[in-house]
């Protein structure tokens, strides 16, 4: 069961409209999850602008405290076409002008407490901690060890703990690449290629597009007494 839980603090991920997340539910997620066999793997982001390096440092032990099966960790990324991109760019805070950058593994902005090298220190700080010994046998220790197929689990867990130690030793990110990646170019490589070509080292950043109207009443908070009026296709409460 893969969880996006971004943050434990409510605040924070009211800011970020992600009301739907309840904190206070994870603990028997992860409870559940134990008793049917169910690995559970929680998704967590770093480096909202509320953030101080003491915030990820809490958030790190809650969720070692929770004790899903899995995590991984990403640093926020305002992702051209959402609205917090929108909201960014506005404010003048996007700082990377690489869209290659915007994978969620590095700072593309200015973050008001937090350097991008400070940013990074903590993401591979996460994965480490995280992944420590003490955690991979917790989750051998909640396998049935009489069921067939155990063995091959338990490697499978082993193995997979001591990839993501590995990945954050690289400084690299679990998802960026295998063992033994192979590094044939790099973007600077190509700026004059695109400038002979295009006459641009860069692809300039995007503009979001603009909704259609009726995307833009599905995106809308519509009020009960609001409901009653609108098409049965339009009513937000209806999609899922």
């Amino acid at each position: 069961m893969f969880v996006g839980v971004e943050s434990f603090n409510r605040s924070t991920l009211l800011a970020a409209r992600k009301g739907q997340n309840r904190p206070e539910v994870y603990r028997d997620i992860v409870r559940l999850c134990r008793e049917h066999g169910i690995s559970s793997h929680f998704s967590n982001i770093i480096g909202f602008p509320q953030d101080t390096e003491r915030d990820v440092h809490e958030h790190l032990e809650a969720l070692r405290e929770l004790g899903p099966m899995w995590a991984s960790f990403y640093i926020l990324c305002p992702i051209p076409g959402t609205e917090q991109y929108d909201d960014f760019m506005a404010a003048g805070l996007i700082s990377e002008k690489n869209l290659d950058r915007f994978d969620t593994t590095c700072l593309t902005w200015r973050h008001p407490h937090l350097s991008r090298e400070q940013l990074a220190g903590l993401l591979f700080r996460c994965y480490r901690k995280f992944y420590s010994s003490g955690h991979a046998v917790r989750n051998l220790m909640h396998l049935g060890w009489l069921r067939s197929g155990v063995l091959a689990e338990s490697a499978g867990i082993t193995a997979m703990s001591l990839f993501n130690r590995y990945c954050a030793w690289r400084r690299t990110h679990p998802m960026s690449g295998g063992v033994m990646p192979v590094r044939r170019d790099r973007v600077d490589d190509f700026f004059a290629l695109r400038k002979d070509a295009f006459g641009i080292e860069l692809v300039p950043l995007p503009r979001s597009l603009k909704l259609s109207a009726a995307d833009s009443l599905l995106n809308r908070v519509i009020h009960p007494h609001e409901r009653a009026s609108l098409p049965r296709e339009t009513d937000p409460s209806l999609h899922h």
